[in-house]
């Protein structure tokens, strides 16, 4: 059993429940919102892993309501960037510092959560054409590297998806595709860098009733949630964490 404190089973609880909830209603938000609370009382590279593998649990428990709802297209497209952008981060993780990787993390979630609250305010991203092959490899390399440092690969592909105009439905089923089929790189990435623990994988086994309790409570409210009004409130609880880590960094 993890010899975690009160304080940090609690934090276990909201990450894994959050975890759930947040991969279900809207398939991304995971990393910006929860990486930032989760790294106020443990390590970065703790919180980066636990996060990974709760997402994985998911990705695995959903994949029945999920497999006829992903564009196969721009799974593909994005698929061999973010393979490599992987490799690479994991390579970061075997030598960046504690204090570097949470100022990394802190500045790409609130960068990430003030666009995303910037586009709520705004309205829909613009449209753009349809992505060439070479974009969507340098797209899917960048959120590759993300998704492995700081949790928060899928919530670029998120409005690029938007301005593809590809049903709001397909983009959730589009990233549980591309992470089902790149989690296992993931956990080996993060074996290779020494951080895949056995408190981590404790505690994610440990959390995979509320895992469960996260998603069937994000299958039940989704089609009732106020969803602008709740995507900024997510977004606005992942900015105020991301400006605290960096600001007591």
């Amino acid at each position: 059993m993890p010899d975690f404190s009160p304080a940090q089973w609690v934090l276990i609880c909201i990450g894994a429940f959050g975890n759930g909830f947040l991969k279900r209603v809207f398939g991304a938000g995971v990393g910006i919102t929860l990486m930032p609370i989760l790294a106020i009382s443990f390590p970065a590279k703790f919180s980066l892993v636990f996060l990974a593998l709760c997402t994985t649990w998911v990705d695995i428990g959903i994949s029945r309501s999920m497999w006829d709802h992903w564009d196969r297209r721009t799974t593909f497209l994005f698929l061999p960037g973010m393979i490599a952008g992987i490799v690479f981060g994991g390579w970061v993780l075997t030598w960046v510092p504690e204090y570097e990787l949470r100022l990394f993390i802190g500045g790409l979630c609130g960068l990430i959560a003030g666009y995303q609250i910037f586009v709520e305010l705004k309205g829909r991203p613009p449209k753009i054409p349809t992505i060439p092959v070479w974009a969507g490899v340098g797209i899917g390399s960048i959120s590759g590297i993300n998704s492995t440092i700081a949790n928060a690969g899928a919530t670029l592909l998120v409005p690029i998806m938007i301005s593809q105009s590809i049903a709001p439905r397909m983009i959730v089923g589009t990233i549980w595709a591309i992470f089902l089929l790149l989690n296992p790189l993931r956990a080996m990435a993060y074996w290779n860098a020494g951080i895949l623990t056995r408190s981590v994988i404790t505690a994610t086994v440990l959390a995979i009733p509320l895992l469960w309790a996260g998603v069937r409570t994000g299958a039940w409210l989704q089609p009732r949630l106020p969803r602008r009004a709740f995507n900024l409130i997510v977004l606005s609880i992942a900015l105020a964490g991301s400006i605290y880590i960096v600001v007591n960094n």
